[in-house]
């Protein structure tokens, strides 16, 4: 029995070494998130919300067009 509980720890153990460090951290969810530039307000579309650069405003609704 002990054998057993020591296989499914080495077992555990080497699964989570192989997982990559983003998704223990937290990934990413994949819904397509818009993002527009505060400074330029040029809106882009980003296959997640991860993508969009840092400072720009997200939103999920889509870029607004010009009429």
């Amino acid at each position: 029995m002990s054998k057993v509980r020591m296989s499914l720890f080495g077992l555990a153990f080497g699964f989570a070494l192989l997982v990559p460090e983003a998704t223990q951290a937290g990934a990413c969810i994949d819904v397509i998130a818009y993002g527009t530039n505060p400074a330029t307000g040029e809106c882009y579309q980003f296959p997640n919300p991860c993508s969009v650069p840092k400072g720009w405003i997200i939103n999920y609704q889509g870029c607004a067009s010009a009429s």
